[in-house]
């Protein structure tokens, strides 16, 4: 009985977690994207475990003028290098929502989400013993 609540509240976890990733991503599935060439001019600190972590700050052009955007993946050094000339990708119209291309990242957490899914619901229907 109480383990048919953790596979609910784990089923329930990962619709959310679902729900929650596609409604960032809705406009870059739903609109065209834009691409161009971003140059690195600085990086934004922030803080892991007690170590200092980078996020590159990224220049570029789009069809409205200027901008800068911060990647949202940070690492553990401060990487690329400044100047780096990197690939940008937005959807047509939101420039602000622009960062490098990770398609295999982002395919890769939507399955391994999917597929959680999947197990937890088989287990809950029995086709799992256990």
């Amino acid at each position: 009985m109480v383990a048919a609540w953790f596979l609910y509240a784990g089923m329930a976890l990962c619709l959310f977690s679902l729900w929650a990733i596609a409604r960032h991503d809705r406009l870059r599935l739903t609109r065209p994207m834009r691409r161009g060439m971003g140059e690195v001019i600085g990086y934004r600190t922030g803080y892991e475990d007690g170590h200092q972590t980078y996020a590159a700050i990224y220049r570029f052009n789009a069809e409205d003028g200027p901008h800068e955007v911060v990647d949202p993946v940070y690492s553990s050094r401060k990487s690329p290098d400044m100047g780096t000339q990197r690939d940008l990708a937005w959807p047509a119209g939101y420039p602000e929502l622009a960062r490098p291309p990770r398609p295999v990242l982002w395919t890769g957490i939507y399955l391994l989400l999917i597929g959680l899914l999947g197990v937890l619901a088989a287990k809950a229907l029995g086709y799992i013993p256990g």
